[in-house]
């Protein structure tokens, strides 16, 4: 246990919670978890730390995603669903057909894998991949007849479940579902899915200082040019998934910012940004009108100083990244206003000013005095898809965190 830390009450709301796993005492068979969505700012870490424990008994299953068969080497029990209606005839012919979705169970039975179609339509049976370096296909046995299955050439998944030993957890950096309840005081764990993550420790230059992106769509946009300009300057990462509003921001900074005082894990640099998703209104199509903002302007600035707050613990330098521009009104589901990102930027501005430290990332006024946006200037979509809008973005991104590191460019 960190020393200093508070830690969550065992038990609250974790029969059912996912997360990540951190600190691994296989001798004395616990972990803790990083939970998901939580977050108390009267604690040292926050509310999202618990410690899990397991016994002789509980039952922990590997989840990975595939992008083949290869490495399946005997007949496992699965599930193939996402059947169009030619297929489904086939199948039910007993002829070759193909699915969109195969759920491999090792080491299990078919009455494991026929609950990976419950509210599916799909067919369960013993599964043999086909000979090759990449297969994609093999055959399933249905009622005793070997039937040829294939997964469509576009848009497939591979999920393959198999066994792991509880011990085996600290050998590894894991995202985790949880089933389980309390005794004795303690959170004990009755079954749970684990799935690999990248652990950074294997694969960052420990060399070089560690940089997290916190940031919505528009930091997926220039991630791949932001890292490439930071190449043997940084460690690169971003939030896993989308970044969201600035309230889902402050619910999951914790699980972002990871187990951050131990070697391998620290922070020396964190870009943040939240807007676009903050700045989203309702559109009232008879009257032409734009209705109040998803968060309001003074709950944004609210939120934002909890969130400078939770990051400012880790001692990393922090950068506020200026919302990118609306670059006009989109009236869809998803409206937003030309002009919206302006009032949200100088409401952030507003907090800044608050926090001198903290680095300004300006790319508003960038996309704002750059040529290369006059194309997208023109729609009304605030993604950007173009090879060279995305790499002057993420040149821009990489500058910033040049300067926070006091480096040049």
């Amino acid at each position: 246990m960190l020393a200093g830390v508070s830690f969550a009450a065992p038990g609250d709301g974790l029969d059912g919670a996912n997360g990540h796993i951190f600190k691994v005492d296989a001798e004395g068979k616990h972990f803790e978890l990083l939970k998901e969505t939580e977050y108390d700012p009267k604690t040292d870490i926050g509310k999202s730390r618990f410690t899990v424990h397991w016994s002789d008994a509980t039952v922990v299953t590997r989840l990975e995603e595939l992008k083949n068969f290869a490495g399946i080497t005997e007949p496992v029990a699965a599930a193939f669903y996402g059947i169009d209606k030619p297929n489904q005839q086939a199948l039910e012919a007993g002829e070759a057909f193909e699915a969109r979705v195969a759920v491999l169970h090792s080491g299990s039975d078919l009455q494991a894998a026929g609950k990976s179609l419950e509210g599916k339509q799909g067919v369960v049976g013993w599964f043999a991949p086909s000979d090759g370096e990449k297969p994609r296909g093999g055959v399933i046995e249905i009622k005793g007849k070997a039937v040829p299955v294939s997964l469509r050439q576009r848009f497939s998944r591979i999920y393959h479940h198999q066994p792991l030993k509880s011990a085996d957890l600290a050998t590894g950096f894991w995202k985790a579902t949880l089933q389980g309840s309390e005794e004795d005081g303690k959170f004990v764990v009755a079954s749970m899915e684990v799935e690999p993550l990248p652990d950074p420790r294997k694969t960052d230059d420990p060399k070089l200082p560690r940089v997290l992106v916190i940031g919505d769509s528009i930091s997926m946009n220039y991630h791949d040019a932001a890292k490439e300009a930071l190449e043997g300057v940084a460690n690169y990462h971003r939030n896993e998934g989308n970044a969201f509003s600035s309230a889902h921001g402050v619910a999951n900074s914790e699980l972002w910012l990871g187990d951050y005082k131990e070697p391998g894990f620290q922070w020396d640099v964190i870009q943040f940004n939240h807007g676009l998703h903050d700045l989203k209104q309702t559109y009232d199509k008879a009257t032409d009108t734009f209705g109040e903002y998803a968060v309001p302007l003074d709950d944004y600035k609210a939120n934002l100083e909890k969130q400078i707050a939770i990051l400012e613990k880790t001692g990393a330098k922090l950068i506020w990244c200026a919302t990118t521009p609306v670059p006009n009104d989109n009236k869809s589901q998803y409206a937003r206003r030309k002009g919206a990102s302006a009032e949200f930027n100088a409401a952030a501005l507003e907090v800044m000013k608050r926090h001198p430290e903290i680095l300004i990332n300006d790319l508003y006024g960038l996309i704002g005095g750059s040529p290369v946006f006059d194309g997208w200037r023109k729609q009304n979509d605030v993604h950007f898809y173009k090879a060279e809008e995305k790499k002057v973005l993420g040149d821009a991104v990489a500058g910033a965190v040049k300067r926070a590191l006091g480096k040049s460019g």
